[in-house]
């Protein structure tokens, strides 16, 4: 029951973290996409790097959404076994295909890490700081591995809670 609990208090927390990241990403890319556009069009000058770091923000808000579509069960579903299956049995096979989901993110989480230190490798000094946004590529797929871990882990005990029977 206590491990239960811890579960869904860091599936909260990191969804809330989450939330933020992808919310203050957006924002910065509000800000920026028009000051690019009107600096291009007006002053035939863009912002230093301005279209890097717009191209990285898109990351930063679509791999926190992607991690927060998971941790709401919203995600897009890729297990044609269970579209035609009974609640009950969607339950019982949500714990394998949640599993695999996290050992493929864990797979992809171990390829963008080796992709960002060769890209760190690689980076000149001027650019150090566009390495620094591509953290985002294997911290999010190490999430979106966490909340497929805790989908697998929580999905029992939610079908045993009265709220969700059927």
């Amino acid at each position: 029951m206590i491990f239960l609990r811890a579960c869904r208090w860091l599936e909260h927390v990191l969804t809330r973290v989450e939330l933020g990241t992808a919310m203050l990403a957006f924002s910065a890319m509000l800000a920026l996409s028009p000051a690019d556009i009107i600096g291009r069009n007006l002053l035939h000058a863009t912002l230093p790097g301005g279209d890097l770091v717009l191209r990285q923000l898109v990351l930063w808000v679509a791999l926190p959404g992607a991690a927060l579509a998971v941790a709401a069960q919203r995600h897009l579903h890729l297990d044609p076994a269970n579209l035609a299956a009974r609640p009950a049995w969607q339950k019982l096979t949500a714990i394998p295909f949640n599993l695999m989901a996290a050992l493929v993110c864990a797979l992809l989480t171990q390829a963008a890490w080796a992709f960002w230190q060769d890209e760190w490798r690689y980076q000149s000094a001027d650019a150090v700081w566009l390495a620094w946004l591509g953290l985002i590529l294997p911290v999010a797929f190490g999430l979106l591995a966490l909340h497929f871990l805790l989908r697998a882990v929580l999905v029992l005990p939610d079908s045993a809670r009265p709220d969700h029977a059927a």
